[in-house]
């Protein structure tokens, strides 16, 4: 059995190095799916089981899956799978596992920490610090101490991120499909309908997964229900929000500012390299990049590069769970498919 890993990084190669997996030979390549050569190709044509990274550029469909008629197994060292077509996957009886479970402390903690950078502007008084043209009065922040959060999903790092603001003082409200009573009763968490949540919260932190029923979740009528002067925190998917929408909230400060950890379209910033040699580039994935290109150039907008699990931590569970995953499979055993039986 031939099992390829993509995307792989000096900690992803000493780890792997260390823990070889028993059933294959295991090639450990630095480039993404999209960018190997036609050597490499060769090399790894006929590979059974393929890791990829949630930072692919090209959705791993038909078109590049076809180039893998061998294929069996998908391991994605991530917990969203979007990235993946699964009913592709399916048809092809090409088996796809995740991590369900790696990030909830880092994600949160992340979130709250962007938070704090917002709203406290640490990062245009330290720019300006380097500069030597500090401008006491434009560094004016607020207090999370008695302010209210509203946490849009309440899963893992849903819940992690409510225990960190119960410990700031914060008043917390939820929204979720499935609320959790146990939560509610030990943080002292209210679950409310979102159109309440948009109307009292002061912070609005979204974490929950993409789906077709989530997509642009934040719109132009979610942010004119929302409170005046809000602070949005997105270290979830980048399509939960219309950038647009976003953008014409921003400038008539209906949201006072957002801390992004993800865009929509976001791959144009990390691969735009890729990006760039497509001759078909559609339309609405180059107003998204226009747009956000207008976002990082706001003072009120703190945007990083999809780094919220990049904590040491959190990467090694995420290639721990990654190598029992295909471990299990080599056994015969399927652990943490997302696939619908």
């Amino acid at each position: 059995m031939k099992i390829v890993f993509f995307d792989v990084d000096k900690i992803t190669r000493e780890y792997l190095q260390n823990k070889p997996i028993g059933c294959g030979e295991v090639i450990l390549l630095e480039e993404s799916l999209e960018n190997i050569s036609p050597t490499q190709y060769q090399q790894i044509k006929d590979a059974e089981v393929i890791s990829v990274f949630v930072h692919t550029a090209l959705r791993m469909n038909n078109e590049s899956l076809d180039k893998f008629p061998a294929l069996k197994l998908i391991a994605t060292r991530s917990t969203g799978f979007d990235h993946i077509d699964l009913n592709y996957c399916q048809k092809r009886k090409i088996e796809v596992v995740n991590v369900p479970k790696y990030g909830e402390s880092s994600v949160a903690e992340f979130a709250f920490g962007a938070l704090l950078a917002l709203v406290r502007r640490l990062i245009q008084a330290r720019t300006d610090m380097k500069n030597n043209f500090v401008r006491m009065n434009e560094y004016i922040g607020f207090d999370l101490y008695n302010h209210t959060i509203g946490i849009i999903g309440t899963g893992a790092i849903g819940r992690h991120m409510a225990k960190l603001a119960k410990g700031f003082g914060m008043d917390i409200l939820a929204y979720d499909l499935y609320p959790n009573e146990e939560l509610s009763r030990i943080l002292n968490l209210k679950y409310v309908s979102l159109d309440e949540l948009y109307a009292k919260a002061d912070v609005i932190s979204l974490h929950i997964p993409a789906t077709p029923q989530n997509y642009h979740l934040l719109d132009d009528k979610a942010f004119e229900k929302m409170k005046k002067g809000v602070i949005i925190v997105n270290t979830a998917r980048g399509s939960l929000i219309d950038p647009e929408a976003l953008y014409r909230a921003l400038v008539r400060k209906q949201v006072a500012g957002a801390a992004l950890d993800v865009l929509e379209n976001e791959d144009f910033i990390i691969h735009d390299d890729i990006i760039l040699k497509s001759q078909d580039i559609p339309i609405d994935f180059a107003m998204n990049t226009i747009v956000n290109a207008r976002l990082m150039q706001m003072k009120n907008v703190l945007i990083t590069p999809h780094i919220a699990f990049n904590s040491i931590d959190a990467v090694h569970r995420i290639l721990k769970t990654t190598y029992e995953n295909i471990n299990a499979f080599c056994e015969g055993k399927i652990k943490n498919s997302v696939l619908k039986k």
